[in-house]
């Protein structure tokens, strides 16, 4: 059908045969493996033939690119492209043929290379393009890279219609950066060119790097609760509730430092009264000023107790307050969590607040 695979000329020189006698020892070995690859290639050259004429074209024809990849041949370039043609492969077996018919010109095989390229020639109205659109968005941007099939594919080919086998094409698209994008494309029917349009990537996600908050000073005695306070569901509750309670809480606050304050004021004039009847340090013999004495005593005693309750209604007024959800969280459930601890150290004694959000 298409003749030997062999690709030597004929008719060499006999000067050729007389220096290949004073080869070396070494070159002898060196021809010796040189043959066997030869022979390997021969014998996948005939099984490869067999199957084609066995009808059995998806298994000849990679017999048939391991035989000429181990040793090239003319003969076996024509009968692969044979095989291309036989399964379909169109843009393979055109491609092929011309591989053939240009080696075959550089040899001096005129009826090879004639062969090859009217077989070439007339599978060319037939062959099955593919283009890569991509557009100036796309382009801008740097390191963008377009793979087919597993091969890079270089961006002087974007655009062109290329020449592929009929079948399904996977189209992934990368660059740094970016959102990797896979497209799958089909290419069929003869003489037909399929265009693919290659988007723009998205640009990927950067995480932000958590810092850790800054150690407090002074620190509170007993640590916060880490545990998550219930969840709240506020509904259409726009918190004038809570700050209405947090109000009226914080003026009970207020009335109770107030009294506070009045018995604290009356428990040191009664006691500057009782220390003009008793002078301080001396023993008294007044009954006047031991009961202002004691007036002084029970008034202070009423003045602390309402100062306590009146801080501690103040500040669950103040948190009531604070901490009641605004309108445009209505919607929303949150998770509060505030906590009231001592502190102490660095010169500081006092309360600390602490509120937690989620």
């Amino acid at each position: 059908m298409l003749g030997s695979r062999d690709r030597r000329r004929r008719g060499q020189p006999m000067a050729a045969c007389i220096v290949a006698l004073g080869l070396s020892a070494a070159s002898a070995a060196s021809a010796q493996s040189g043959g066997e690859q030869k022979a390997a290639a021969e014998a996948l050259f005939r099984q490869g033939k067999q199957l084609m004429i066995d009808g059995k074209f998806s298994d000849a024809c990679p017999k048939l690119e391991q035989s000429n990849r181990i040793d090239p041949a003319i003969g076996t370039l024509l009968y692969l492209a044979e095989c291309y043609e036989k399964e379909g492969k169109t843009a393979s077996a055109w491609a092929t043929f011309s591989e053939a018919s240009s080696k075959a010109q550089a040899e001096g095989q005129e009826e090879r290379a004639e062969m090859g390229r009217s077989r070439a020639q007339a599978l060319e109205p037939k062959l099955s393009r593919l283009s890569l659109q991509v557009g100036p968005e796309a382009r801008a941007i740097e390191g963008y890279q377009v793979m087919r099939g597993g091969k890079r594919v270089d961006a002087s080919l974007w655009g062109v219609p290329v020449p592929v086998d009929p079948g399904q094409y996977e189209i992934a698209i990368s660059a740094p950066g970016y959102q990797d994008y896979t497209m799958s494309v089909r290419v069929e029917g003869e003489g037909k060119t399929v265009e693919a349009r290659l988007p723009a990537l998205i640009q990927a996600e950067v995480k932000a790097a958590s810092t850790p908050p800054p150690e407090a000073s002074p620190t509170p005695v007993a640590p916060p609760d880490t545990k998550p306070g219930p969840v709240v569901d506020r509904g259409s509750d726009d918190g004038s509730g809570q700050r209405t309670i947090g109000i009226i809480v914080g003026g009970i606050g207020l009335a109770g430092i107030a009294v506070g304050s009045v018995f604290g004021l009356q428990a040191i004039s009664k006691n500057d009264d009782a220390e003009k009847f008793c002078p301080r340090g001396t023993e008294c013999d007044s009954q006047e000023g031991v009961d202002l004495t004691d007036d002084a005593k029970s008034a202070a005693t009423v003045s602390n107790i309402a100062f306590g309750v009146g801080a501690a209604a103040l500040i669950g007024g103040l948190v009531l307050y604070l901490t009641a959800p605004e309108k445009q969280q209505a919607a929303f459930t949150q998770r509060k969590r505030f906590q009231v601890a001592p502190l102490f150290g660095g010169g500081t004694t006092g309360l600390g607040f602490q509120g937690a959000f989620q």
